[in-house]
């Protein structure tokens, strides 16, 4: 029996008939979701391999169909699937337990960012578990490098696959933990028992132990509770928690399943896995094939001794795709001509689109232009604008398909990783800000390799042009929305920390300060430096609120439209203190005002500040620690960047004098 690996491309595409060079290229690769996903399967993150997958192969000029998958591919008793996947095309399944050439199952392994690509099948069925382990063939220190990255990502941050209460819970000490998986294993055809009978096996023989149990969060949390009601009414000992996972695995002395992704999870803190089912990791488990030879297995399991740490480099290396693989998009066109499906049967071309140099925005356009035509989606386009030429990107408005857009063009090496954060921040705050006043725009379609994205057109003007023309309540109304809007990005991602200044003031000392030549200014800066050092131990170690926000809110990165103000220019997940960004959008909109307002606080005008700060975006903690310290870098930062525009020097040194006022140097 032959062996696939993503690492011995060899053993299957002997198997599967060379293709003609010379036939006509008619090959496309087929991907078949769930009906509920086919449309939106790029936005969701347990399908993001798939969106990977779309964007290799249309990216490359290729041709990619989604359908809704038969759910035959996914019977354990279907066994002919002729009538169902055309032998010209590339098949790629979710979820799939098709064996037949040219075919590809795929899933989220257990953890992310591992994802099975499997011609055999995923999770119990894949490759993996017809495979022998050898620990001595494992790279040790890249296996210490992989078991470092989980421990940062899951054990240290207590998180999971499936979302786990915050809130520490205190688990019994030594106990067996049994965690239910709903009926999947049963229609899967991988469970060796029923749930029941693996309940009342490991609570019978648990030698004294506490038996702690777990419904799914994600099956049916009711059913399963019935059962471990009925069982405990006939004085079975069972303890049911929905603890998180990690407080669990931290205390109990083994993890008991069919073959969840817990007991992966498991072995992250050492903890021996039990199995009543099939697997494909079971070569550092106990598996339990009658219910009654628990008691064996459990013993073997708590004195047997097993080394996690090179198994799952072994497994994960070996037999799945992570998405922060460098080389991830090579690795999957290499599975794909294992397949029988190399680059030119798909008619993808070698690499990368490779744009012309532009002389001009005009030539620019043009070259976008060309690179559109064909994309997939693309059916009408005409440049409207060019927003931006410089050598780093390329933006312009434009009618695609008779909507306004806004195209984006990046040429840095990291375009591909750049992209693909833009979307992934874009996509998710669709969700998140996907009704009421505070929006963002869309990211429509990317290209990550070719560094290519196209966003809605956010509506109206700038916010820092609305706020301009507005005058007392109605300007009041608008600086007090614009802090609503920080505060509903920021809302669902935010942590805390201590504040830790000195950083910011040695930051400030080693900007370019070649341009401030008087002595006046070098004056003011300097005094500036003195008040910052002076606030310093008053500040020092305070609470602080850091976020996942825009990274750069200020007026001209927002529009306003009817009542709704729309985020634009989101590059990613921009963790920082909400104080900072807060102090951003004060400062930058204090510079480029015209008014010289009587009234300030911190250098701002106050009237702004405290409408700005009514939102409640920050604690009133911060709005006397953090905040006029971060207003004090802003002002400092864009004095020495911007000393060069005579009107905003003069706006930010009136600023700066009010603000050594209130911190005096």
């Amino acid at each position: 029996m032959q062996l696939w690996t993503r690492n011995a491309k060899a053993a299957t595409s002997n198997a599967i008939p060379p293709h003609n060079e010379l036939q006509s290229v008619t090959s496309k690769v087929i991907l078949h979701l769930s009906d509920r996903f086919t449309r939106t399967f790029q936005n969701q993150p347990y399908l993001k391999l798939h969106a990977r997958i779309y964007e290799v192969v249309t990216g490359r000029g290729g041709n990619i169909e989604v359908r809704s998958r038969d759910e035959r591919l996914r019977d354990p008793k279907t066994t002919d699937w002729s009538d169902m996947l055309e032998p010209d095309y590339l098949h790629i399944i979710e979820n799939g337990l098709v064996q037949q050439p040219g075919t590809l199952n795929t899933t989220l392994a257990y953890l992310p960012p591992f994802y099975h690509l499997d011609p055999q099948g995923v999770l119990a069925r894949s490759s993996a578990g017809n495979a022998l382990y050898d620990p001595a063939t494992v790279d040790t220190e890249k296996a210490q490098q992989l078991w470092d990255n989980l421990q940062r990502r899951f054990v240290e941050k207590r998180w999971s696959r499936y979302d786990q209460p915050q809130e520490h819970s205190v688990v019994p000490k030594d106990c067996i933990a049994i965690f239910l998986q709903g009926d999947n294993p049963q229609r899967w055809g991988t469970a060796h028992c029923d749930p029941d009978a693996m309940v009342r096996a490991v609570a019978t023989h648990a030698e004294d132990r506490p038996v702690v149990i777990k419904a799914h969060p994600s099956f049916n949390p009711k059913a399963e509770q019935q059962m471990i009601h009925a069982l405990q009414a006939e004085g079975i000992d069972l303890i049911p928690t929905n603890a998180n996972i990690h407080d669990i695995l931290h205390s109990c002395a083994a993890t008991v399943s069919f073959n969840s992704a817990v007991a992966i999870e498991g072995f992250l803190h050492n903890k021996p896995a039990i199995l009543f089912g099939r697997s494909d990791f079971h070569h550092v488990c106990e598996t339990v094939t009658d219910p009654d030879d628990f008691s064996h297995h459990l013993s073997l399991a708590l004195t047997g001794q097993r080394e996690y740490k090179p198994f799952l480099h072994w497994y994960f290396n070996t037999f799945c795709l992570s998405l922060d693989s460098a080389a991830l998009d090579a690795e999957i066109l290499g599975i794909f001509a294992d397949q029988g499906f190399p680059p030119a049967r798909l008619g993808l071309r070698a690499g990368p689109w490779e744009f012309e140099p532009a002389a001009t925005a005009i030539d620019a356009a043009k070259a976008v232009s060309r690179y559109l035509k064909n994309r997939p989606g693309v059916q009408s386009l005409r440049i409207l604008e060019a927003l931006k030429f410089s050598p780093k990107s390329w933006v312009f408005t434009a009618k695609l398909n008779g909507e306004k857009v806004v195209i984006k063009r990046f040429f840095n090496e990291d375009r591909a990783h750049t992209v693909r954060s833009l979307r992934g921040e874009l996509n998710r705050l669709e969700q998140t800000l996907a009704n009421g006043d505070c929006q963002a725009n869309r990211c429509l379609m990317a290209w990550p390799e070719d560094g290519i994205a196209i966003l809605s057109h956010a509506p109206g003007p700038r916010l820092d042009k609305k706020i301009a023309g507005a005058r007392g309540r109605s300007r009041q109304k608008l600086l007090a929305h614009s802090g609503r809007w920080l505060a509903t990005y920021t809302s669902s991602r935010r942590r805390d920390a201590d504040f830790g200044p000195g950083y910011w003031i040695k930051q400030l000392l080693a900007r370019d300060h070649s341009a401030v030549e008087d002595p006046a200014s070098k004056a003011l800066l300097k005094r500036m430096i003195s008040s910052l050092r002076k606030q310093n131990d008053r500040v020092k170690g305070c609470h602080v609120v850091q976020a996942a926000s825009h990274g750069d809110f200020v007026g001209m990165n927002a529009h306003y439209h009817r009542g709704t103000i729309y985020g634009v220019d989101i590059q990613g997940e921009c963790w920082i203190a909400i104080a900072r960004e807060a102090a951003l959008f004060l400062v930058w909109l204090q510079m480029h005002d015209p008014d010289r307002p009587t009234h300030r606080i911190h250098g701002i005008k106050i009237d702004d500040v405290q409408a700005f700060l009514s939102s409640g975006v920050l604690s009133e903690d911060e709005q006397r620690t953090t905040l006029p310290f971060f207003i004090g870098t802003y002002l400092y930062r864009l004095y020495t960047a911007n000393f060069h525009r005579c009107d905003i020097r003069s706006n930010l040194e009136a600023a700066i004098l009010a603000y050594l006022v209130d911190h005096p140097d």
